[in-house]
């Protein structure tokens, strides 16, 4: 276990660091962090008062997200700096901006390997590893779930938080054992089911039953999406209203007049459940209809092989590019070099938002999305939606956008409302966590 510790000329804390300051306005340098929150003018005195705690009383947090490198966005975060490797706001550098400006002495567990360096000691941050055990069939997975919820209970226990923020990704199984005499908070970036289909066989309605048990721990939550939320309501019987963020782009692009769709992009991990195949499918069908069109595959996941081989078999292979695993940098350059994006994600899948809308937005460039990814209530005219698994209706979105330039550009057009949400830092993950904390 390492301590990691934030230290600038601003702000002394309690714990003998030094706090950044708030700033509500819009920050528009891609290497500054102030502006990132929008917070009341003590939140640190807020959440104690919630918590019932004097204002010199230590406020202790634990963390349990996803599987990000949180202690390389943290070695940014000293530094501040936005993670570069990340194309939107981090998750986790909001999180040590959030807890920074509470004074709290916060434990993240990670679920990589990090090796901080000898200089980044100190008292309010401390990291822990907690890995995940390999497995190969049903049975070991249940036994790796199993385990690695018991050793997150274990290390949470080590820290004994006032409040617990944890990740969906992380098992439900978890949840009342971490919350014990504590606020739980669940930062939801994943649905439970797909949306709009909420298995109803006997297997599907015990899951669901069980889950809501276990949903009785929740106290509050911060959701990717207003499905994420929707869920959550259903599975709390109403008692948890989340709140909702909108993803935050870090930089501001120029954005070009587009007239016509010829170039379509897909952005994301190469996984059969993300539909890549199926988008491979409809376009060998249009691209013999409309010789000028092209695709662009950029990302790898599983199905690389199954790609690659479909693709070789394809008549019109010579328009279509697999540019494997691109950086973040990389992705904002084939954004605005594309017309469209497609996020075709199955059923199989549950989304909890796909954050490419929202980056093809910022270039002013529309999306079209499957039904089952939640973000039509952000994106609004900004995309288009067709039925899930469908390639028939797939076809006819692409078509449909490529016949009538008129619709296509008012897609585009309709960017602008979204491009007002992922620049409002209000919206932020990091503003909705502290809204939730007061809420819980």
């Amino acid at each position: 276990m390492v301590w990691l510790t934030y230290c600038s000329s601003q702000h002394q804390s309690t714990y003998g660091i030094v706090m950044p300051t708030r700033s509500n306005e819009r920050n528009n340098n891609v290497n500054d962090l102030n502006g990132i929150l929008t917070l009341p003018p003590d939140p640190a005195g807020d959440i104690r008062l919630k918590m019932g705690l004097k204002s010199s009383d230590e406020l202790r947090v634990s963390f349990i997200p996803g599987p990000g490198d949180v202690a390389g966005t943290f070695a940014r975060w000293q530094i501040r700096q936005h993670d570069r490797r990340v194309p939107t706001i981090a998750y986790s550098l909001m999180f040590y901006e959030v807890m920074s400006n509470l004074n709290a002495k916060c434990q993240i567990v990670s679920l990589q390997p990090f090796r901080p360096s000898a200089n980044n000691t100190g008292t309010q941050f401390r990291f822990e590893h907690v890995a995940v055990l390999p497995s190969k069939d049903r049975w070991s997975y249940i036994r790796s779930r199993y385990l690695f919820s018991r050793k997150l209970v274990q290390a949470v226990e080590r820290h004994d938080p006032h409040i617990v923020v944890t990740s969906t990704h992380n098992p439900a199984s978890s949840w009342k054992k971490l919350t014990k005499n504590r606020t739980l908070v669940l930062t939801a970036h994943n649905t439970f089911w797909p949306m709009g289909r909420p298995r109803k066989d006997l297997k599907g309605r015990l899951a669901k039953a069980l889950l809501s048990s276990q949903a009785t721990a929740i106290d509050a939550a911060i959701c990717t999406s207003h499905e994420c939320a929707r869920q959550i309501a259903d599975l709390t019987k109403g008692r948890i209203r989340g709140e909702v963020q909108c993803p935050q782009i870090v930089a501001h692009y120029p954005i070009e007049k587009r007239n016509e769709v010829k170039k379509l992009l897909f952005l994301g991990r190469v996984e059969h459940s993300k539909g890549v195949l199926l988008l491979l499918d409809v376009f060998d069908r249009l691209a013999k209809r409309y010789p000028d069109l092209s695709l662009v595959i950029a990302g790898s996941g599983s199905a690389d092989a199954d790609l690659k081989t479909r693709t070789a078999r394809s008549s019109y292979q010579d328009r279509i590019t697999l540019a494997g695993k691109v950086g973040s940098v990389e992705v904002h350059s084939f954004i605005a070099s594309s017309d469209l994006l497609v996020c075709p994600t199955m059923q199989n899948f549950n989304e909890g938002l796909a954050v490419v809308g929202f980056e093809g937005a910022a270039h002013g460039i529309p999306t079209v999305l499957s039904s089952v990814v939640p973000a039509l209530e952000l994106l609004g005219e900004g995309c288009t939606v067709f039925e899930a698994d469908n390639p028939t209706a797939l076809h006819d979105a692409l078509t449909n956008l490529i016949d009538d330039p008129p619709t296509y550009r008012k897609r585009c057009a309709a960017t602008a409302a979204v491009r007002e949400k992922i620049y409002d830092r209000s919206l932020s993950w990091g503003s909705g966590l502290f809204r939730a904390l007061l809420k819980a």
